[in-house]
């Protein structure tokens, strides 16, 4: 890349150092995705605290693995306290399916709800909730939800992972901070026991969850702020700029 590119438009601050370390020209122009996601932030929500979301992925592997598990957490909690209410959004009509087969299996299907789409409201509305490792802790983190994180790989493809790639974080959030702001329950750890223990710990206590929301808030602003899409354009901007002055 260093031989290839003339300068890189960062979207993480952490991105930096590794690339301008490797003699690689950086500029950060921070994250597209605050300007979306604020886009759709809606008005005057409330968070219902009975309510907890469960976002199993939009990959038709990962909710293999991590639905299931996520359906029997909420099936602990609602023996715990039967007026919560649960919600999955299926990242697309495709996959709709998949998770009603699941919900039909366990006989969850009267009490835990599915929508297509409407991640985004529910992240504003919910009181708490369990997410597959991916860009939606990143969108989750940025509406103040308070959440564990959870993911399960085949036992071989983790293996290598541990050899290959060092770093003691997989959360997008964790990573921005450099310390764990978000519970991460990886590969044996993520259990229905320990995902129903970190969501009672939200649903007891509203202020470890606002002590979450303010760090979450912390972290969220290292993305830059808005304006990512101006700053990336100014910056190509002055590039080609550049090319007509060299070549005039």
């Amino acid at each position: 890349m260093v031989a290839l590119l003339d300068e890189m438009l960062c979207l993480f601050p952490f991105e930096q150092p590794l690339f301008e370390n490797a003699g690689l020209k950086t500029t950060f122009v921070g994250h597209p995705l605050v300007d979306e996601l604020e886009a759709q932030r809606v008005p005057d929500v409330r968070r219902d605290e009975s309510l907890v979301g469960l976002f199993p992925g939009s990959r038709e592997r990962e909710i293999a693995r991590l639905f299931p598990l996520m359906v029997e957490s909420a099936r602990l909690l609602k023996s715990w306290r039967g007026e919560l209410k649960f919600e999955v959004p299926a990242a697309s009509p495709q996959l709709v399916a998949q998770l009603r087969a699941v919900l039909t299996a366990t006989g969850a299907a009267e009490w835990i709800t599915i929508t297509t789409g409407g991640s985004h409201s529910l992240m504003q509305r919910a009181c708490c909730a369990v997410i597959t490792s991916g860009t939606a802790t990143l969108e989750a983190a940025y509406y103040g939800l308070p959440y564990c994180l959870v993911y399960r790989m085949a036992a071989l493809t983790y293996l290598l992972a541990k050899i290959l790639v060092k770093i003691k974080l997989v959360g997008l959030v964790n990573i921005l901070a450099e310390e764990e702001v978000i519970e991460e329950l990886i590969q044996g750890e993520a259990t229905p026991a320990t995902v129903t223990r970190a969501l009672r710990e939200f649903l007891e206590s509203p202020a470890k969850r606002e002590a979450l929301r303010t760090r979450l808030a912390e972290t969220v602003a290292k993305l830059g702020g808005d304006g990512a899409h101006d700053r990336a354009a100014q910056a190509v901007a002055g590039w080609l700029l550049g090319l007509v002055n060299v070549s005039a």
